[in-house]
């Protein structure tokens, strides 16, 4: 099958790794597989067996209009957010798959961009009905709910031969006997990082606690209440696998997620995790800390508690690890493959049946 994934930018998002996970796994089982994007500037390798197309536009409006104007060469053509899903099958119509991620509605706390969204979410199931592909049962039900969708679920995963228990001497030796405190820098506000800072900055000033501040991800220049601060920046797997393991907490205080890889990952390299609601996959005082979105109080605790209790930090650690053996990347990368064919193959009457 000539499969197309058309995007306007791929970086270094837990989405665009998954996405690009599929693809080469799409690759490998004998697709002819072409990505279309505008930007291409990502950490993550892409196959060798994969091509690279650049579209012409410079801007997102570009892209958006390339995604309306332009008919795909490809059976398939696979898009992560709804307007482009929705723009594409105006001209590809039976040949579109919308990955969906997340919801879309969460970019923007905006009535009119949430009334936008939810009324292209309304033509892309309702009225196109666009098969789609959701990352959790969660978000599947949210679209259930909101507009009577009923598609495939593939839950994300993690490559076990990347990331597993792996602390490194030289990063250890950084803390100098302080613990260190790891969270994400994304200035998407559904990621919580100005959270994330309120927290680490309530915790450095609890009596006994001994804390330093470890940032991947975006640049962050802002002072932490006088902590030391480690800008790791965007990192490869190998990278991260490091920090995952030499960390003594992952803050995670999402606003909204489909099912986030960086928590699947932490779970993979026994990092203990504080996160929030948001995050389904995680399961309160099992595999995570787990409080209310935007919770600052709530979310000082949880860190506190890790910080304080190790045999509770080793029984969510061990419970992290049970939940990545039944979520492993090769798993979900078959799933999604042959969920793939199912939607838009041959066998598509009869998966629908």
């Amino acid at each position: 099958m000539k499969i197309v994934y058309f995007a306007h930018s791929i970086f270094s998002r837990g989405g665009d790794k998954m996405i690009l996970a599929h693809l080469r796994h799409l690759a490998a089982s004998g697709h002819e597989v072409t990505i279309r994007s505008t930007v291409v500037d990502t950490i993550y390798p892409i196959d060798s067996r994969i091509t690279i197309s650049r579209l012409p536009a410079t801007t997102k409006a570009g892209t958006l209009l390339a995604a309306l104007l332009g008919r795909q060469e490809g059976e398939c053509i696979i898009a992560t957010i709804v307007p482009t899903a929705l723009l594409l099958a105006l001209r590809n119509r039976g040949r579109v798959l919308f990955f969906a991620q997340d919801d879309n509605e969460t970019v923007s706390p905006r009535l009119l961009w949430r009334a936008l969204i939810r009324l292209l979410y309304f033509l892309a199931f309702r009225l196109l009905r666009i098969p789609t592909i959701t990352v959790s049962s969660e978000l599947a039900n949210t679209f259930g709910r909101r507009y009577g969708f009923s598609g495939a679920v593939v839950p994300n995963g993690v490559d076990t031969t990347r990331f597993f228990r792996d602390p490194s001497p030289d990063i250890m030796a950084m803390k100098q006997g302080r613990k260190a405190l790891l969270v994400l820098s994304r200035t998407d506000q559904r990621k919580g990082f100005d959270v994330a800072l309120n927290v680490a900055s309530t915790v450095s000033e609890e009596d006994g606690v001994s804390l330093e501040l470890w940032i991947v991800g975006e640049e962050c220049s802002q002072d932490v209440n006088g902590m030391t601060v480690r800008h790791f920046g965007y990192v490869d797997e190998e990278r991260l696998r490091l920090i995952l393991s030499s960390a003594d907490v992952f803050l995670y205080p999402s606003r909204s997620e489909g099912f986030p890889l960086m928590v699947i990952e932490a779970f993979a390299c026994g990092c203990p995790v504080v996160t929030t609601t948001a995050v389904a996959l995680a399961r309160d005082a099992v595999n995570a800390y787990v409080t209310n979105v935007d919770d600052v109080e709530a979310l000082t605790r949880g860190v506190l508690h890790i910080l304080q209790n190790n045999v509770h930090a080793e029984e969510y650690t061990r419970n992290g690890l049970e939940f990545v053996r039944e979520h492993s990347l090769e798993k979900s990368s078959s799933l999604f493959g042959a969920t793939l064919l199912c939607l838009m193959g041959e066998k598509h009457r009869r998966c629908m049946q």
